[in-house]
């Protein structure tokens, strides 16, 4: 089951933003393939949420499921969803979970654009700064989405949220076209 799970946790990790914990911990009877929703429990400060996944990302725990629930593998409700071991019913453990993705990291040979191997918790941070750069094309009030992504995320508040909201050059270009829209003609040209 290996590069399936490691599919599905990467698609996860990415479209859902889930902490690795959250991932590793999530059981067959935490899945509604159809709906497409996960169910967190009792993450980090105690909390639980659904979380919608998108419709692509629905597909592919869909067909992960079509692999994780044919024989001989472990189909019971509390058998973990990305499990391994021949009947793949034993959990990853978070640092387990881990080392498999960035071993899958460095053979992609994945960087930045420094050269640098991105850490798992960095997917989470691009899902956030994908999300508001979403927002930003898509013309929504951002300061009004922020408590959704704070919720959607687990967070307690925004100001959690806002550690993983990195400036990234696209997203102010974004914000600077935004600005120069709605108060552009405010600002006199200046004089050469």
């Amino acid at each position: 089951l290996l590069p399936a799970v490691m599919r599905l946790a990467i698609v996860i990790l990415y479209t859902a933003g889930l902490r690795r914990g959250e991932l590793v911990r999530l059981t067959l009877d935490d899945v509604e393939p159809q709906a497409g929703i996960l169910r967190i429990r009792a993450s980090k400060f105690h909390k639980s949420r659904l979380v919608p996944l998108s419709a692509d990302a629905g597909e592919e725990l869909q067909a992960y499921l079509r692999k994780r629930l044919a024989s001989p593998f472990t189909t019971g409700p509390g058998a973990p969803l990305l499990g391994h071991g021949k009947r793949g019913g034993r959990q990853y453990t978070g640092g387990g979970m881990g080392r498999v993705i960035n071993r899958l990291f460095t053979n992609a040979e994945v960087t930045d654009g420094e050269g640098r191997r991105p850490r798992v918790h960095d997917v989470r941070h691009s899902f956030a700064v994908q999300a508001l750069t979403r927002w930003y094309r898509a013309g929504t009030d951002v300061q009004s989405n922020l408590p959704r992504l704070a919720m959607y995320m687990g967070h307690v508040s925004i100001v959690s949220t806002a550690h993983y909201l990195h400036f990234v050059p696209a997203m102010r270009e974004l914000a600077s076209d935004r600005f120069e829209s709605a108060f552009g003609d405010l600002i006199e040209e200046m004089p050469e």
